[in-house]
């Protein structure tokens, strides 16, 4: 390259990973030593055995040499035994033997990209060190595709293969081997991977950032939760405390004044006017698109008072869910049920997709004149809040009607907005004037209670003081 041409930061981040991934495989040299020490036999103090004292990241595990020396006859500053004798030699060299045999298995388990310790370096030294064999990081992500793939929804386990696919190219990206041991997952680790995320997206033309890229962030951290957990191939998540950076969004849903103002609207092409009743069923009755596309009639029992049920196993949670339809609900229902092309048992409403409707949609938001971005997963956000919790219908029974397994779940809809803050304060100052009115009333009642007292009372100034320190001023 030449020395004029500055490589653009992407390849210097790249460098700097690539660096930083290897020191997490190899556990480099920056910390490690040999020490050679000796300490005084407890039998005879005059004594010592000779000890090699390994450090790395300043763990310590010392080997004993089996060696019995005079204390005195040892040199602390180079680490040998002072003398010229034949024996000296020989324990001289045996000494730098050992240095060597223990350098050089440092280096084995370098090469092997084993995990790194004083401990471990020890016990290859001894010869009963195996090769660290814990699980793998990308053992553990294809395994976990395998059980979730038939758990999972396809939309689900779509999202969990581009996050496992993204620790995959991080993984070939930085590391020589292009995997890692589950025990050597840092914080580290994490961060290096979020930053690869972020600016190394799968679709270039996609910046994964924001929500998105903490989400991915957040699969990770609990697939290793899972290895953890379920399967325990690991004692802790080595990521629990890493952040993810996901931010609570507030819902959008549309007020009831924009459900009337759809409601009203009329469209002369089929298409838009079918995807408009579909959408208010969805307002009206708060079932996702998938759910609202599988719904047969042998799912709804109608009563004779015309109230009518529907009992689903709800596609995302897999909940079975006791549903009173509206009316207005109802109506589409049996408008569809009773078409001359209706075939019993097929669904109800006629096929169409979840893109076409979002498409729609699209139309029908701006001819309305509605800021917000209608999808159909707005209107199941509607139904929650709008015509659900905030005509009064108890938290307990919304989970219900919407299916969730989990009530935190519905509770994201019960957060307080602009809207129900005006509603829940529309009497506010009328209360506190009421209040104002009744305190002044009863000081009223005080003062005319209180002032014939004063009138009887004796001219001792402290009486009187006593009966006026008490009346309450206006």
């Amino acid at each position: 390259m030449d020395s004029n041409v500055r490589p653009d930061r992407s390849e210097e981040w790249s460098e700097s990973i690539s660096k930083q991934s290897k020191e997490i495989v190899m556990k480099t040299t920056h910390s490690f030593s040999i020490d050679f020490i000796i300490r005084r036999c407890k039998d005879k103090k005059t004594q010592a055995l000779i000890y090699a004292r390994i450090t790395v990241d300043e763990e310590r595990k010392e080997i004993s040499l089996k060696e019995r020396i005079t204390a005195t006859d040892w040199d602390p500053n180079q680490e040998i035994v002072k003398g010229r004798t034949e024996k000296v030699k020989a324990l001289n060299k045996h000494i730098d033997d050992v240095r060597d045999k223990i350098r050089n298995k440092y280096r084995v388990l370098q090469q092997a990209e084993a995990l790194i310790t004083a401990e471990s370096v020890k016990q290859e030294y001894l010869g009963i060190h195996s090769q660290l064999k814990g699980h793998k990081l990308i053992e553990l992500m294809n395994y976990y595709k395998k059980i979730m793939e038939p758990e999972l929804k396809p939309g689900g386990f779509k999202n969990v293969k581009t996050t496992v696919n993204y620790v995959e190219l991080f993984l070939k990206a930085n590391f020589p081997s292009g995997d890692i041991f589950l025990s050597q997952l840092t914080n580290e680790f994490a961060t290096n991977l979020k930053h690869y995320i972020r600016t190394t997206p799968i679709d270039s033309h996609k910046p994964c950032e924001g929500n998105g890229l903490a989400k991915h962030i957040q699969r990770f951290k609990r697939i290793l939760t899972w290895a953890k957990d379920d399967i325990k191939w690991i004692n802790t998540n080595p990521c629990e405390g890493f952040k993810s950076g996901l931010k609570k969004v507030r819902r959008k849903k549309l007020s009831f004044a924009q459900v009337v103002a759809i409601e009203n609207q009329h469209f002369a092409d089929a298409t838009i006017s079918y995807v408009k009743e579909l959408f208010l069923f969805s307002v009206y009755s708060g079932f996702a698109f998938v759910d609202v596309m599988a719904l047969r009639e042998d799912h709804f029992e109608w009563e004779d008072d015309g109230t009518v049920w529907c009992k689903l196993y709800r596609t995302k949670s897999e909940e079975l869910a006791a549903v009173r339809i509206l009316a207005a609900a109802a109506r589409t229902l049996d408008k569809y049920r009773r078409r001359k092309t209706y075939v019993p048992g097929d669904p109800i409403f006629p096929s169409i997709t979840n893109q076409t409707i979002n498409d729609k949609l699209k139309i029908i938001q701006a001819v309305c004149g509605i800021q917000i971005t209608l999808t159909f997963h707005l209107a199941r956000h509607t139904f929650a809040k709008t015509i659900a919790l905030k005509c009064g219908i108890p938290i307990e029974t919304v989970q219900l009607l919407m299916g969730h397994a989990k009530i935190t779940t519905t509770m994201i809809y019960a957060e307080v907005d602009e809207e129900k803050m005006l509603d829940d304060t529309a009497d506010w100052e009328e209360k506190l004037a009421k209040k104002r009115d009744v305190v002044l009333a009863e000081q009223s009642i005080q003062k005319e209670i209180i002032r014939p007292m004063v009138r009887l009372a004796p001219s001792n100034s402290n009486a009187v003081n006593i009966l006026t320190r008490s009346t309450p001023t206006s």
